[in-house]
């Protein structure tokens, strides 16, 4: 179940990239590449995958993944409709961890730095005063050159090597070789899984994407990914409903159902165990935001 490897283009005069995206929607293949990636969202809301985690993303999310770590990132169904209006913005950094040269990460001062870039394997979700810093730090950097734009680089890093907000978007570190066989098959998995969560999925019937048996399918999905396919399934499902209850006003059954669960009782059960708290906590917890 390997991600397809992405070769990430830097101009000759540059050394490494900084891309604003305005789009209608956020959707690409599960991939990685040797760059560490900081992504913020000014605008938008989705599914990413990072490692074997799985959340949503919502506006004003600023993230940092490891290099080789594989993610994937998708905008949520409405952005796919034939009429809709709804764009999605975001700006992308992609940097060698090492651009700067083995002396400069070698300097005490530096101690910080590698801290972040082994915690970043993971793939970090960073809140709090650092995230809006960087955000505002980040929208300068479009217009600006040569050394300033490495020492803005510099600072962004600061600010989230120092955050005290930061959660871990996988469970395990991952590590991924150069080799891209069967990237098609966990696309299809994982494009079928986001398009169909809301209702009731099979083995069967995710086998048969995979185009494999089921004995073989469960097997495949738990030595790749760490967890079972119905791990993955609810970890999706209750991240749909996250999204749900901070932005909607539903009830939560309402939420429970349109997030998949047919019955409340489970959903309340797997809410909990997942996110250390009852939905109506967490609904109230937004609320007030």
């Amino acid at each position: 179940m390997k991600p397809l490897f992405r070769k990430v283009q830097v101009m000759p005069e540059q050394s490494f990239n900084v891309n604003k995206d305005f789009v209608p929607y956020f959707y690409n293949h599960w991939h990685y590449h040797p760059e560490i990636e900081i992504v913020y969202i000014f605008e938008g809301t989705g599914t990413l995958l990072v490692g074997n985690g799985v959340r949503s993303f919502r506006e004003n999310d600023l993230i940092i993944i490891g290099p080789n770590v594989p993610h994937f990132f998708r905008s949520d169904p409405h952005y796919f409709e034939q009429n809709s209006t709804l764009m999605s913005r975001s700006i992308v950094i992609h940097f060698n961890p090492n651009f700067w040269g083995d002396g400069f990460m070698k300097i005490p001062e530096s101690i910080l730095l590698n801290e972040l870039f082994q915690k970043a394997k993971k793939g970090l979700l960073i809140g709090g005063g650092a995230r809006e810093k960087v955000g505002v730090l980040m929208e300068e950097m479009l217009n600006t050159t040569g050394i300033d734009k490495v020492i803005q680089l510099l600072s962004i890093l600061s600010y989230i090597a120092n955050a005290e907000d930061v959660v871990d978007l996988s469970k395990t570190e991952f590590n991924v070789s150069l080799d891209e066989y069967n990237t098609r098959r966990i696309d299809m998995i994982y494009s079928f899984s986001l398009n169909n969560f809301a209702r009731e999925i099979t083995l069967e019937e995710v086998a048969e994407v995979a185009n494999i048996s089921v004995n073989s399918f469960c097997r495949y999905f738990k030595t790749h990914t760490r967890k079972t396919y119905f791990q993955f399934l609810q970890e999706l499902r209750i991240g749909h409903a996250c999204k749900l209850l901070a932005g909607e006003k539903l009830s939560i059954s309402q939420v429970a159902f349109e997030s998949g669960f047919n019955n409340l009782s489970h959903f309340n059960r797997s809410f909990k165990s997942l996110m250390q708290m009852k939905p109506q906590a967490y609904q109230r917890l937004y609320r007030k935001k």
